[in-house]
């Protein structure tokens, strides 16, 4: 996949840019604050429908402006375009997508997914160091990228917890319901969530199947002490799940069991105490010393260092790229956010030297002495640079 063309209009600091993109690698620097990171930002939410960054979108409109415009052009491997044009209005708080000049009713179905993006940015270091509700969002946009199944269960799920939370927190409050009243509705709402909850664990552990060998892959590239690791579902229910295979029908019994050993807990909190939105993914890494089973390693986020950490997440982003290439059958655009600074001389080189295998890149960074490393591994016609300056940009 390649964006050959993105235009901004009153988007940040930008009053109206229209940048055209280099098929290979695109080195973007500048001093921080001029507008680098919102560039990729406006690329997260052409392809994503939301900041990476994680900024709502009224924050993304020019001061003194009604509304943005963000239009990126788009080409797959067999030559076809598709212009994608979002629009944000300040009236409204709503955002408009348009595919090829025609208004997409469904962005999760028209869009999402059918552009494929990496990001890498120092944000990302909440994925291993952060809540599980950062590793859980990791998975799901992954996941949800390549099966729109996974994403209308994740809809589904997302709108049937809302409800039975609804009701739980409204029953606290206000006492609206008899005893049987009460149960009635939650045994409504249960047999959905059940049904979801289910299918979302099932397809995250099926999932997880198949992507580990691509992380373990781009892990030991990276390193050379031979140290080992492992990513396991965790569940309050099951535990911490490796090298176990579970059923739709087995997680079901399952959880059907456990919300009604809860079921008085959650009345008397006001809030759902089982499913998929309280479960994590365990990052575990092994010392080369060690010669016992990786499943016994150190947990990540509690003993890893700094260098671990960063180590981990960079093995995790380019295994997210290559199992995302195999899966939709193109190469996805990467986007490298001020990484390189982020990181130590060693790491940096190991980026560098394998960039040139991926696809189109569009890299951001303070430092344009990288771009004299970076262009030993591209002829003249493969790398663009651009100077951004004040919301603006100038390139050779």
């Amino acid at each position: 996949m390649i964006l050959n063309r993105l235009i901004l209009k009153n988007f940040r600091n930008y009053e109206e840019q229209a940048i055209e993109l280099n098929r290979r690698l695109n080195f973007i620097y500048g001093d921080n604050g001029h507008g680098k990171t919102n560039i990729l930002e406006a690329v997260s939410l052409l392809t994503y429908g939301r900041s990476f960054i994680g900024a709502v979108d009224s924050e993304c409109v020019k001061f003194g402006s009604e509304e943005f415009l963000i239009e990126g052009e788009f080409e797959n491997d067999l030559k076809n375009k598709f212009a994608v044009r979002l629009v944000y209005s300040l009236a409204t708080k709503k955002k408009k997508y348009f595919l090829n000049g025609e208004k997409v009713a469904r962005f999760s179905i028209d869009i999402f997914g059918r552009f494929p993006v990496v990001f890498l940015t120092p944000h990302s270091l909440n994925i291993t160091y952060g809540n599980p509700s950062e590793r859980r969002k990791f998975f799901d946009i992954l996941i949800a990228q390549t099966s729109k199944v996974y994403l209308q269960y994740l809809k589904d799920f997302t709108k049937i917890l809302k409800q039975k939370n609804a009701l739980l927190k409204n029953n606290v409050i206000n006492s609206s319901y008899s005893a049987v009243e009460l149960k009635d509705l939650l045994d409504s709402y249960n047999e959905k969530f059940i049904d979801t909850s289910s299918n979302i664990i099932f397809r995250r552990l099926e999932f997880l199947n198949g992507f580990i060998d691509y992380f373990r892959k781009n892990f030991s590239e990276l390193i050379s002490s031979g140290e080992k690791t492992n990513i396991h579902y965790y569940s309050d229910i099951f535990g911490e799940i490796f090298d176990k295979k579970l059923t739709v029908e087995e997680i079901k019994i399952i959880l059907t069991e456990e919300i009604k050993n809860k079921f008085k807990e959650e009345i008397a909190r006001g809030i759902s105490l089982v499913g998929p939105q309280r479960d994590d993914y365990i990052f575990r890494l092994k010392k080369s010393s060690d010669t016992e089973n990786v499943d016994d390693g150190f947990v990540l986020k509690s003993f890893g260092s700094q260098g671990e950490h960063k180590t981990f997440l960079i093995a995790l982003k380019m295994a997210e790229y290559y199992y995302l290439k195999d899966t939709l059958g193109t190469k996805p655009i990467l986007l490298l956010d001020d990484v390189l600074s982020e990181l130590d001389t060693g790491r940096v080189s190991n980026i560098i030297s394998h960039l040139n295998t991926f696809g189109q890149i569009l890299l951001t960074t303070t430092d344009l002495n990288f771009s004299n490393n970076i262009s030993s591994f591209y002829n003249d016609k493969e790398i663009s640079i651009y100077n951004i300056m004040n919301g603006g940009i100038s390139g050779k």
